[in-house]
């Protein structure tokens, strides 16, 4: 260890350390039973269950800290190979969010024809859910409130693009 040690700056070990740290860091964000697939070594899996479940900031740093330090004594690359395949299915769920927040967008001018357009592009959508949705947002920037309105608007949206089916464009 000291001879791969010795040729490399104290800069570039702290780079490499910091880079296995947000690796660690994008690991935290999948679920239990992926992570559980991965083949990770127990310690390193325990750690990122456990950071999953931790609220306070500094604790979570602390344990982001630590599980940077498990992940040096891990090869990283089969790791990054299955993230990169866990993360081969988000660009479609990142097309349906852009999606609904272009409809929000567009439903928050106010017009109707646009709601009428949206109920037509999905059929499932509740008509009334929508416009008490859109009603509440409206009241609570009126107040200068942010809304929990706006984050249920669009979990609707994006929930009833998925689905549709088709992943047709507005």
């Amino acid at each position: 260890m000291e001879n791969n040690i010795q040729g490399k700056s104290k800069s570039q070990i702290k780079r490499e350390a910091e880079e296995l740290q947000k690796l660690g860091e994008e690991l935290i964000k999948l679920p239990i039973q992926q992570l559980k697939g991965m083949g990770l070594p127990d310690k390193l899996l325990n750690a990122l269950i456990e950071a999953q479940s931790i609220k306070s900031n500094v604790a979570g740093r602390r344990q982001r800290q630590f599980i940077g330090a498990l992940m040096r004594d891990v090869d990283p690359e089969p790791i990054r190979q299955a993230l990169l395949q866990t993360n081969a299915y988000l660009p479609i769920e990142s097309k349906i969010v852009k999606e609904s927040r272009k409809w929000i967008d567009r439903l928050l001018t106010g017009n109707p024809a646009v709601l009428e357009e949206l109920v037509s592009a999905c059929p499932g959508l509740e008509r009334q859910r929508l416009r008490q949705l859109l009603r509440n947002i409206k009241k609570g920037k009126a107040a200068g409130k942010s809304s929990k309105s706006f984050k249920a608007l669009e979990q609707l949206i994006t929930k009833s693009l998925n689905s549709r089916g088709d992943n047709a464009e507005l």
